[in-house]
């Protein structure tokens, strides 16, 4: 039933002209923040936990837009405008770093167009989505570390010249605390790891609309040094600056420090 529902969805999406879409997904950000606010407390919450100083109503509408149409825009990923900046980066193999920034899943087609790439993610729990998913990514060559990979098949990545991409921005109970917008926040120490134990560049990604249509990608190399909990610190901070910079574009509805339960 889901696999038939998203196939009628992706014909309807593919009918509507972007600019109309662009109009739709103000409406829904509208609904969603005054009538069916799911997970609104939690975004509330984070944006004046981390940026006290700015309103959440005009954030978070926004955010809710943009991640509305970041997905009917991955739908229609041929239909885009996307500039790509500093792939070369990426050549031959890095750690890329990257987080729920812009149209994550528009920027990661992007990415995988641009050059070699592997992924660490969470298989979705929906056979369906996961389907759906996975043929997009299948299609511009991504290769898939899913739920149950180690750290043995981003390493076997690395040796075959693809750059392994960690989404980092996400709680991970088993990591340490590290300072994140001044608060101690789970992190996973895998980018880290893999850089030191392997010897390749740290590269962050990030990306932003710029339009209807169009998203500014950008990779950057980040001169990080030190153990794993210092350079995972350091990478904390990078995901900090870009949130600053553009704070509707950023993931809010995630509970990102969310405190993990004292095991005794």
């Amino acid at each position: 039933m889901t696999g038939r529902v998203l196939r009628a969805a992706e014909v309807l999406v593919r009918a509507v002209p972007l600019a109309a879409a662009d109009r739709l997904a103000w409406v829904l950000a509208w609904v969603w923040w005054t009538v069916l606010p799911l997970r609104r407390r939690v975004a509330v919450d984070n944006l004046r936990a981390a940026l006290p100083q700015l309103a959440p109503g005009p954030v978070l509408r926004r955010m809710m837009h943009d991640l509305v149409l970041g997905y009917v825009e991955f739908v229609r990923f041929d239909e885009l405008g996307l500039t790509v900046e500093g792939a070369e980066l990426c050549a031959g193999g890095a750690v890329v770093v990257a987080g729920h920034g812009g149209a994550w899943d528009v920027a990661l087609l992007a990415y995988a167009d641009a050059f070699p790439l592997a992924i660490f993610l969470r298989t979705p729990k929906n056979a369906a989505v996961q389907a759906w998913l996975a043929e997009k990514r299948d299609a511009h060559g991504v290769v898939r570390l899913e739920t149950g990979a180690t750290m043995a098949d981003g390493f076997a990545a690395l040796e075959q010249g693809r750059s392994v991409y960690f989404i980092q921005d996400q709680r991970h109970n088993k990591g340490p605390a590290l300072p994140f917008f001044g608060r101690p926040a789970h992190t996973s120490l895998g980018a880290a790891v893999a850089a030191l134990k392997s010897g390749r560049p740290v590269v962050g990604a990030w990306q932003w609309r710029e339009g209807i249509g169009r998203h500014r990608l950008v990779l950057r190399r980040l001169d990080v040094a030190g153990d794993a909990i210092a350079l995972t610190t350091a990478l904390n901070q990078f995901y900090e600056d870009q949130i600053r910079a553009r704070p509707h574009g950023w993931l809010w509805l995630h509970d990102r420090w969310k405190p993990v339960p004292t095991q005794g």
